[in-house]
C-alpha cells in the first residue's frame, strides 16, 4: 500500500510537472507570437480598396473596415467638401491616420496637416501610414491637446473597452504631455489652423477653452468636433456660439439624444465662421454623418 501510494504520488508529480512545463512553454510561445508576429503584420502594407482613401497604403494589422471604406464613412465623405487646397489642418486625435491621409491629399502640396496623437500604439500606425504614402505635408506630434501645458494620465477606464478609440485623458496606463492650442500657436511651434478636426474622447471642451484666442481671431476657421456626452455637447456648442460660430449638427446628434451618447460613442458638430462660406451641399453632406461616424 505504501509502495502504491508512493508510485501514485511520483506519477502524479511527473504529470503535473509536464503540465506546468507545457503551460510555461505555451505562455512563451503566445508572448512571442503576440510580439513578433503582430509586429510582422503591422509592418505589412496593402492598398485600401474602397472609399475616399482607395489606393492609399495601410497596415493589414488594423482590421478590414479601413480597407472597405467603412471607417468614419460620413466624415470621410464630408471632408472633400469642407477642405480647400492650401489650408492648414490640425487633426487632434488623429488615431491611426485615416482622416490624416485624406486631409493631406485634399489640401495638396501647398497645404499642411498637423496630426496630434498621444497614444504610442496608434501613433506608430499613423507614422507608418504617413511614411508609406509619402505624405510630405503631414507632421505628427505625440502630444495630447487640452486646456494648457502640463502632464496628465492617459489610457482606459479600468473596466472599460481597451480599444485605441477609447483612450482618453484621465484614463489609466500612460503619462502624456499636454499642450494648449493657443500656447502652440503663440510659441510658433505650429501655425494657426484654418480647419480643425477634434475627436479626443471627452477632452473637447478643455481643448476649445485652450483655443480662446484662435476662436476669437481666425475668421476662416471651421471645426469638425466629436462630442462624447450630452453635457459636453451642449457646453461646447454654447461656447462656440458665444464666440460667433454657426453650429450645425449631424444626424448622429439626434440619435445620441434619443438613445444616449454611450449608444453611439460620439456625435458630430460642424462649427464655422460665416466668413468661411460653407455651402448648402457641404452642410447636407455633414448632416449625413450617422451612427458609424
Amino acid at each position: 500500500m505504501v509502495t502504491l501510494s508512493r508510485h501514485f504520488y511520483c506519477t502524479m508529480l511527473a504529470e503535473f510537472t509536464k503540465i506546468a512545463m507545457f503551460l510555461h512553454i505555451k505562455r512563451i510561445i503566445e508572448k512571442f507570437l503576440s510580439t513578433h508576429v503582430g509586429r510582422f503584420f503591422r509592418a505589412l502594407p496593402a492598398p485600401i480598396l474602397r472609399g475616399p482613401n482607395a489606393g492609399r497604403w495601410w497596415s493589414i494589422a488594423t482590421g478590414t473596415r479601413y480597407f472597405r471604406g467603412k471607417f468614419v464613412p460620413g466624415k470621410a465623405a464630408a471632408l472633400p467638401l469642407l477642405l480647400q487646397p492650401g489650408e492648414t489642418v490640425w487633426d487632434i486625435g488623429a488615431h491611426r491616420g485615416y482622416t490624416v491621409l485624406l486631409e493631406s491629399r485634399l489640401v495638396g502640396p501647398q497645404g499642411r496637416v498637423f496630426a496630434f496623437e498621444p497614444n504610442p500604439d496608434s501613433r506608430d500606425f499613423l507614422e507608418r501610414h504617413v511614411r508609406w504614402n509619402r505624405s510630405a505635408n503631414v507632421t505628427v506630434f505625440p502630444w495630447a491637446i487640452g486646456g494648457g501645458a502640463g502632464e496628465l494620465s492617459f489610457g482606459w477606464e479600468p473596466a472599460g473597452s481597451r480599444s485605441t478609440l477609447a483612450c482618453h485623458l484621465g484614463g489609466q496606463g500612460l503619462r502624456v504631455t499636454v499642450k494648449g492650442i493657443d500656447q502652440l500657436i503663440a510659441a510658433g511651434t505650429v501655425p494657426a489652423p484654418t480647419f480643425i478636426k477634434i475627436d479626443i474622447e471627452g477632452a473637447e471642451l478643455d481643448a476649445l477653452q485652450g483655443a480662446a484666442n484662435l476662436l476669437a481671431h481666425e475668421r476662416r476657421l471651421a471645426i469638425a468636433l466629436a462630442t462624447h456626452s450630452r453635457t459636453l455637447h451642449d457646453q461646447c456648442s454654447t461656447l462656440l456660439r458665444t464666440m460667433g460660430f454657426a453650429v450645425f449638427e449631424a444626424d448622429n446628434v439626434t440619435i445620441a439624444r434619443q438613445e444616449g451618447w454611450p449608444a453611439i460613442g460620439d456625435a458630430d458638430v460642424l462649427a464655422f465662421r460665416p466668413e468661411r462660406g460653407v455651402s448648402a451641399e457641404t452642410l447636407a453632406a455633414f448632416r449625413c454623418i450617422g451612427r458609424h461616424g
